[in-house]
């Protein structure tokens, strides 16, 4: 790369760092003496079940992943996709690109790894686990809209005036948002009624032509998964209970520790609407977006501030912990070679 496109790629690196940083900055700016006395006060002994809840839904994410790939005859042992899952996180965290990002790494690693035939099939079952989890979840956020609509009425912005209107519009967006994730996320099951479309049909053999089968045999595999619907939707059930509940989980044992409770409906909500806001590319692994949106939903649910941000500090201190920890994975890992090189190829393009 030229030293003009790295200095972009750095700048919008550390502009995505900064952002993430200034939000926390500023969440700690106004209520630091409540906070450092929640530090003071939390109970750490409750650290131990949040790390083990939080790594047991990260075992559950790579057992979910390796499933996909069997279904799709892809060989993978389950520690291979412990490890590639682990250092998805990681990739996540410390690349421009995000959570995306991560995933295009694993799908270069496991690319290499995958014999000559079966290539884009191993890359394709990384976008099958993406879209189960996002289907668990976009679900999961739905079924909780409802009954959590007297609680994000209640919601209210720092320096912002917010009426009745205004919040409902925010709940059809995110009911909208849903939906949608949704429907990007199942249209490809629908696929052979889109070859019938003239338009979206030509395109997808003129690019069936010009990548020499590739779309034949993604469409393959897609008809490979839909004959086994019964396992996917077990899958995104699980993920459901044992992925996104799971991170609900880990943040209920750290307000334990602080010697607060919340109601459930409450805490749930704000975790899973917080987690639908880290997916934005723009903070990495999450961070900034995710605090923000479960802190205002805490607070709307009658969770002190002081209490509510010095929880979500130390979820997103576990989470930033075990993004790292997925840096000893790649370290470790016998292939690293040829991640490095996937890696510079994912720095370069990032951005561009």
């Amino acid at each position: 790369m030229s030293s003009l496109v790295k200095l972009k790629k750095f700048f919008w690196f550390f502009l995505k760092l900064a952002i993430a940083g200034g939000i926390v900055g500023y969440l700690v700016a106004r209520n630091p003496a409540e906070i450092a006395d929640g530090f003071k006060a939390f109970d750490y002994k409750w650290l131990v079940p949040a790390v083990a809840i939080y790594f047991a839904h990260m075992l559950v994410c790579s057992w979910r992943w390796f499933r996909l790939t069997r279904m799709l005859g892809v060989e993978l042992s389950p520690f291979e996709a412990l490890s590639l899952t682990m250092q998805g996180y990681f990739f996540s965290l410390v690349i421009p690109g995000g959570a995306i990002g991560g995933d295009v790494v694993k799908m270069g690693v496991l690319s290499k790894r995958s014999a000559a035939g079966s290539r884009v099939e191993g890359a394709f079952t990384i976008l099958m686990d993406r879209i189960i989890g996002m289907i668990a979840l976009f679900s999961l956020a739905l079924v909780l809209l409802v009954p959590s609509l007297p609680l994000l009425m209640k919601i209210e912005l720092p320096q912002i005036a917010l009426n009745d209107t205004m919040r409902e519009l925010g709940i059809l967006a995110l009911a909208g948002l849903c939906l949608a994730g949704l429907g990007a996320s199942c249209v490809i099951f629908f696929h052979r009624w889109i070859e019938k479309l003239p338009l979206l049909g030509a395109l997808m053999h003129w690019g069936d032509k010009i990548t020499h089968g590739m779309v034949t045999r993604l469409t393959t595999a897609t008809d490979t998964y839909a004959k086994q619907w019964k396992e996917l939707t077990l899958l995104t059930i699980v993920s459901v209970f044992f992925v996104h509940l799971m991170t609900v989980a880990a943040f209920g044992c750290l307000l334990a520790g602080l010697g607060v409770s919340v109601p459930v409906l409450t805490l749930v909500a704000a975790v899973t609407i917080g987690n639908i806001a880290g997916l934005i590319p723009l903070f990495p692994g999450g961070i900034g977006g995710r605090d923000v949106v479960t802190i205002t939903i805490l607070v709307a649910g009658g969770l002190a501030a002081g209490d509510a941000k010095t929880g979500q500090l130390l979820y997103t201190a576990v989470v930033l912990f075990f993004n790292l920890f997925g840096g000893l994975f790649f370290l470790l890992d016998p292939g690293r070679r040829h991640t490095e090189e996937i890696l510079k190829k994912e720095m370069e393009t990032a951005d561009e």
